[in-house]
């Protein structure tokens, strides 16, 4: 098994050869014979090691003119920005918050990360764990470190807070404290710890990695890629504790119960502050170095709202330190931050107007679908924002997301936006690309009907990710491009078909209940005013009946009454008239053959004494 020797080059060693020949020197006389012999071996062994200097020299001065003609597949694309040349056999440059590659160079190559695994074990501490949890150290976990790997010299059975064994992890590259933090976390050993990070290393996107152990020290099956560390990278040094920790200049644990010594080491990573390599806009960084990985390094610079993530592996020292400050000016001069929300112009809500508050019966006063605000894009310098194209994906699992629009360039992914519903008010609309504005743009950019969708896809086994990782050996690891096949909705969406409805299911489902309520309310009002009116049906009826009688009979009564009164004057009236008069000339018997009446005429007979009609 190869030793760690972590910042220790051949040149270190050759300091403690002089300085120990130095104080032999001093106390020892030439006339001793014993004496003489020593520094004739002594000699032997300078001129020796000399030997091996210049011979390791030599292989350092290979391996650089080796991985500097390697190919950079950054540069094979069109109209891209040149990269510069490193000596690190894989590097890449890569845009924190957009995910954006600006520079590839064996990107999926899988090499062993030696201490740069340490960034994903505190990264997992820092998640699962409070800094003030007690971390015991136990014998396997002081005894498993190779001899001469770097250490604390802690012993075992002694303490110390999280935050303390951050600190010694990040700042002194602490192996047994790797190891401590492990079996912390999995509760058992520090074995038991890989599974979890290699379940943490595929959540954050990784594709080429197998991680085996805490610490990085040499096993055949613990390897990475540039990309997946700088995947890796883009979750830690999102946190602000664990840079602050990297740019620490010295560690100094203080004496305690539970750790009786004074523990003082110096950060030896020369990009911080005050090192030799010193870089202004450096965020935070960890290094990394074993005889088979050779040097490694996982930085990360911010400048102009622009944050950068750099990884250079298998590369030599001092060279790592010149190569990442050299990617980090490339990023920085030759791209730019572009706002997608401020900028785009492609996309639109269809028949916005009846989605605000003037014309909707919800009274919205924004727009139901917006694009992020804070989405961007990592645009070379070399092109526009209209030379990029656009892509929607409706395959999201974000709450409030509707869709992701995906852009590239030459099938290389420039970052992503998201189409959410806005805060004020989640409900249904219609989003669909500009069919001008796209016909514009793809007679511009010579696009076809194929739709790139700006994903890729990738798998998740052991077995499927060695077999990518022979692939990658072929053809040197390249620039994850974007899809060229879409659904058959995305076709139609974007020229200028269909459009894909969005529904909001809360507000549908109230609208629903709230109709379903008012027709129960309306078939309750039915069901009891039908039972009132069945109820009183007959005796309504027979009320009707009964007042439609009387009235009859009260008529009949009123006619039949009028007809008597009639018939009584009348008779009143004839018996007024048939009185005779009497007369000075005649007395005897005077006959009236006939008297009119006014509504009846009778016929008197005086002498029978009766009246004939």
């Amino acid at each position: 098994m190869i030793k760690n020797a972590h910042y220790h080059t051949p040149f270190y060693f050759e300091d403690i050869r002089k300085d120990l020949y130095m104080q032999f020197f001093r106390h020892f006389s030439y006339r001793s014979f014993l004496t003489r012999a020593v520094m004739g071996i002594s000699a032997l062994c300078l001129f020796a090691s000399q030997g091996l200097s210049v011979s390791a020299a030599t292989i350092k001065e290979e391996n650089i003119a080796r991985n500097q003609a390697l190919a950079i597949q950054s540069n094979e694309v069109a109209n891209w920005p040149t990269g510069p040349v490193v000596s690190a056999g894989s590097a890449i440059l890569m845009d924190a918050d957009t995910g954006a590659i600006l520079y590839a160079k064996n990107i999926h190559q899988q090499e062993y990360p030696a201490s740069t695994t340490k960034i994903l074990t505190t990264l997992i501490a820092s998640e699962r764990c409070s800094m003030d949890e007690i971390v015991d150290f136990s014998y396997d976990a002081v005894h498993d470190i190779d001899p001469g790997s770097n250490h604390i010299a802690i012993d075992p059975g002694e303490q110390l807070t999280m935050e303390e064994c951050l600190n010694a992890i990040l700042i002194r590259s602490a192996n047994e404290v790797s190891f401590a933090v492990a079996e912390h976390i999995s509760g058992t050993t520090w074995q038991d710890f890989a599974p979890i990070m290699n379940e943490r290393a595929k959540e954050l996107g990784c594709v080429d990695s197998n991680f085996v152990n805490p610490n990085g020290l040499p096993n055949e099956d613990h390897y990475t890629s540039a990309y997946d560390l700088a995947m890796i990278g883009r979750a830690f040094f999102a946190n602000e504790a664990l840079c602050k920790m990297t740019m620490t200049h010295m560690l100094h644990i203080l004496p305690s119960e539970r750790q009786p010594d004074d523990i003082m080491e110096v950060n030896k990573m020369e990009l911080i502050p005050g090192g030799k390599y010193a870089y202004p806009y450096l965020v935070g960084c960890k290094t990394g170095y074993t005889d088979v990985a050779r040097s490694t390094l996982v930085s990360c610079a911010e400048k102009d709202g622009m944050k950068l993530i750099c990884v250079v592996m298998k590369d030599e020292n001092p060279n790592y330190y010149e190569d990442t400050i050299t990617l980090f000016d490339y990023g920085f001069s030759n791209f730019q931050r572009v706002n997608i929300s401020q900028t785009e112009t492609k996309y639109n809500i269809e028949n916005a107007g009846s989605f605000y508050s003037g014309n909707d019966i919800f009274g919205n006063s924004k727009p139901i679908l917006e694009l992020n605000q804070t989405d961007s894009i990592t645009l070379p310098n070399t092109i526009t924002f209209q030379d990029a194209v656009s892509s929607i994906s409706y395959d999201n699992t974000e709450p409030g997301q509707v869709a992701v629009i995906t852009y590239t360039y030459n099938d290389v992914v420039l970052g992503t936006a998201s189409l959410d519903f806005t805060a004020a008010e989640k409900g249904s609309s219609v989003f669909r690309e500009n069919t001008a504005e796209t016909t514009e743009s793809a007679e511009e950019s010579g696009a076809t009907d194929e739709t790139q969708s700006g994903t890729t896809t990738t798998e998740a086994d052991n077995t499927e990710t060695t077999e990518t990782a022979g692939d990658n050996t072929g053809n040197n690891g390249g620039i994850p491009t974007a899809a060229q096949e879409t659904s058959p909705e995305e076709e139609n969406s974007t020229s200028g078909g269909p459009a894909v409805i969005f529904i909001n299911v809360v507000k549908v489902f109230f609208c629903i209940v709230g109709i379903a309520v008012l027709i129960f309310l309306a078939l309750l009002l039915r069901t009891f005013f039908k039972n009132y009116h069945f109820a009183h049906r007959s005796t309504r009826l027979t009320w009707r009946f009964n007042r439609r009688r009387n009235r009859s009979r009260s008529r009949y009564r009123s006619v039949d009454q009028d007809l008597r009164n009639r018939r009584k004057e009348a008779i009143r009236q004839a018996k007024k008239r048939q009185k005779p008069k009497k007369s000075s000339h005649f007395r005897g018997s005077v006959s009236y053959t006939h008297l009119t009446l006014p509504t009846t005429q009778f016929d008197f007979d005086i002498s029978m004494g009766t009246m004939v009609h």
